[in-house]
This record gives structure tokens, sequence and C-alpha cells, in this order.
């Protein structure tokens, strides 16, 4: 029995002290081969350079040439080509944890539902909605985006009253039904990347008036803003309802994707450009700057000016910690820029300045730009 166990140990031994012998060799081939001679070249092809192609004589047949890899021309917007710089870690990703999911945003008379979720997944519920609440539709382009529903007969007077005869599906048959209601709905994709944003038009006529019942003046504003905002509050409580429950996609409105905000660096210059009218821009940029936590010294909007105090050596974008654990007061004179505002045929610039004449840092700049369009919503 004392024999077997010692010979069971032997074969172990000599096993593991193998195995031990082909890990180190192992090891001393991949990190050492210079011991060998055999040189690392993994990188040298960042020292290559073009050669010229094989001349062929005249009286051979010239094959056709095809580049196998096509090198593309490198748009040096900030001007670094032949600077030599150390890349330390990637910057984290600031996030607008601040911001709701499902919000009813207000400019001057205009209402929209801001939703932190991609129109194709938002297009399936709005469907729905309409569905179940008995609202019967003319029309649905998913590509467009766009949806309007039949005229539709209801009770007049106060907006709770109107939506609950809307839904009733026996208001034709009412004899207290007075007026048709048509509505238009549009969802485009919101500012920030992966949002939308779902904008109602609704238009009032007394019910058996002459109307062509497959379309109306739709001309952006609401004969009756007070249902307007009633049905677009039932279709947020709708959503905030039904999409944490699970979606569907809708291939046809995954076209609707096109961004309203683009950053364009320069080597001087940066600037990042709204696809909005001015009042709407002015609006988002003072809302991002204010959920990115960024100190507002003042605003002048006859100048188009936001007067900011801005850390620029800070290793984070603005947040709750930096709120709590920073102090202002030791925020002067070289904290200060100005966010200035332009319009142009193009949408609205954002621009970072030092002061009245003088632009900021480039890469400062740029720095705060992309925290304005991380906020921006």
């Amino acid at each position: 029995m004392m024999q077997r166990v010692s010979a069971f140990y032997d074969v172990v031994d000599a096993t593991a002290i193998c195995r031990g012998c082909v890990i180190t060799v192992l090891s001393l081939l991949i990190s050492g081969c210079s011991w060998f001679g055999i040189e690392n070249n993994s990188d040298d092809y960042l020292e290559s350079e073009s050669i010229p192609r094989v001349t062929i004589p005249e009286s051979l047949d010239t094959p056709a040439f095809t580049d196998a890899l096509v090198i593309p021309v490198v748009d040096d917007a900030r001007g670094l080509m032949g600077e030599k710089m150390t890349i330390g870690l990637p910057e984290p990703l600031s996030t607008a944890s601040g911001v709701e999911q499902i919000v009813i945003r207000k400019l001057g008379e205009e209402r929209w539902i801001f939703i932190d979720t991609p129109p194709a997944a938002v297009w399936p519920k709005i469907r729905l909605f309409w569905e179940v609440n008995n609202m019967e539709l003319q029309s649905a382009d998913a590509r467009r985006g766009v949806l309007e529903s039949v005229w539709l007969a209801s009770v007049a007077g106060e907006p709770d009253k109107v939506f609950e005869s809307l839904k009733s599906g026996v208001a034709w048959a009412d004899s207290n039904a007075t007026v048709q209601n048509k509505f238009r709905l549009s969802i485009e994709a919101g500012i920030r990347s992966g949002s939308s944003e779902v904008h109602l038009e609704h238009k009032q006529v007394p019910r058996g008036a002459p109307v062509r019942q497959d379309t109306a003046n739709w001309n952006g504003t609401s004969d009756d803003v007070e249902i307007e905002s009633k049905v677009l509050s039932e279709l947020a409580y709708f959503l905030g309802e039904t999409i944490p429950q699970g979606f569907s996609i809708s291939q046809g409105a995954m076209n609707i994707r096109s961004s309203r905000i683009e950053l364009l660096p320069d080597r001087t210059k940066p600037v990042l450009r709204y696809k909005l009218d001015f009042d709407r821009a002015w609006a988002t940029v003072g809302k991002a700057l204010a959920d990115a936590s960024i100190n507002i010294d003042d605003r002048d909007r006859t100048s188009a000016n936001y007067y900011v105090l801005y850390d620029a050596t800070a290793n984070q974008a603005p947040g709750f910690l930096t709120r709590l654990f920073t102090d202002e007061a030791v925020l002067g004179d070289e904290n200060k820029y100005q966010v200035h505002l332009e319009n142009h045929d193009d949408g609205v610039h954002v621009m970072i300045y030092k002061n009245q004449t003088n632009l900021a840092d480039p890469l400062v700049a740029e720095r705060l730009l992309k925290i304005i369009r991380e906020y921006s919503s």
C-alpha cells in the first residue's frame, strides 16, 4: 500500500515538473524573443511609406490596378498633424441623470413630449394609445412619423369632459355631442441621441360643419390649446406606463433619426450647431448649462451671451458630487467664459469666448461644447 502511494506521488511530481518547464519556456519565448535575435516588428507599419506602382512594358497588357487599402484624407480640423502628444485615459462620459425619462416641455405656446427613447420604439406605443382610447385614425405613416385621426365627435366644454367623450366610442350616437375634433401627431428625433419628441395639433369645428373628412387646415397652431394639452398629457402618462413593460420596434420609424445637433471641431473656433430656431436653441443651451451644474454668472438675451464660470482643469463633467465638494469661491477671472449664440442659415451656432473680443482656447472650448451637447434635450 505504501509503495503504491509513493509511486503515485512520483508520477504527480514528475508531471508537475514537466508542466512547469513548458510554461517557463513559453514565457521566455513570448516575452523575451529578443534574446534569440527575434525582434518585435508589429509596429513597423507605422513607418512604412507608399511606393510607386509597377511599371508594365508597353508591349505587355496592363491589368487594371485596384488599391487594396485606400487611405482617406485626414481632416485635421484641430491642427494637430505633426505634433507629438501623450494620450491618457479617456474622460468619463457624463450622464444626464437628472433628466426625467418622459416629460412635457413648453416654450411659449408650444408643447411637446420629450422621451429618452428612440422614435422606432415609441411609435408602436403611440399607435396603441389611439387604439385603446377608441379614437379612429385616418392615416399613419411610420416613415414620416405622422398620424392623423378622423373627425371625432365629442361634447364641448372642459378638456376632461371632451377627452372622456372622445374615448367613449359612442359620441356619434350622443345627442350632446356638438363638435368635431381632428388631431395630427408627429414624432421626430430629439436633440439628445436616442431620444424622441412628440408634437400634437388639434382642430375643432361645429358638428355637421362642411369639412373635408380626410384633412384639415394644419398650420402649426391648435384651435384649443387646452384640449391639445389634455390629450398630450394623457399620451405622456400612457407612454410612461407602457414603455417600461417592454417595447417593439417599428421598422418604418427607424428612419426617424436625423440629428439636430452637431459639434464642428476647429483648430481656432469649434462650433456647436443646433438645427433649431433661435428661441429654442437659447432655451436649450441655458437648460443644458443648468443641468450640467455649470455656474451661470449672468445672461444677456440681447447680445445672446451666457456668462459662465467653468473649471477647464476638472477631470469630469460637473455633476452632483462636483457641486457638493467644489467651492465656487475658488473660481476666478481665469474661469470666466462667454457662451455666445449666433443665428445662421444652417442653424444656430454656439461658440465659446474668453471675453468680448477673444476666443477661448480651442481645446477648452470644445470640451465645454461637448458638455453642453451631452446635456441638451
